[in-house]
C-alpha cells in the first residue's frame, strides 16, 4: 500500500481528482485499485493528466460508493494486487 495525496474534488463524471508527484507516477498505473486507509476499496486509477511534474489521476469510484462528497480532503492510498503465480511442472 502506498500513500498518495488528498482528493482535491469531484468531477462532473463522480471520478475522484487527485495530483500526484512524478515520483508517485511512477509507481502508478491505469486500471490501479485505490483504497481509504481502513482499506476501503473506492475504485481503480481511470486516467492519468496534466503536467509531467505534478500530474493528476483521475479515479473512478466504485458504484456502491455513496456520499463521494465526503472523500475530498480524505488522504487516499494506492494498493497493488499480487499476481498469483503459476508452479511450472518439472
Amino acid at each position: 500500500m502506498r500513500r498518495l495525496n488528498k482528493v482535491l474534488h469531484i468531477s462532473n463524471q463522480k471520478h475522484l481528482i487527485v495530483r500526484v508527484s512524478t515520483n508517485q507516477i511512477r509507481a502508478l498505473k491505469i486500471g490501479q485499485i485505490i483504497v481509504t486507509k481502513n482499506l476501503t476499496k473506492l475504485g481503480r486509477i481511470f486516467d492519468i493528466f496534466g503536467p509531467v511534474n505534478q500530474p493528476y489521476i483521475s479515479i473512478q469510484l466504485n458504484p456502491e460508493i455513496k456520499g463521494e462528497e465526503r472523500l475530498v480532503g480524505e488522504i487516499i492510498y494506492s494498493f497493488e494486487e499480487k499476481k498469483s503465480q503459476k508452479r511450472r511442472k518439472n
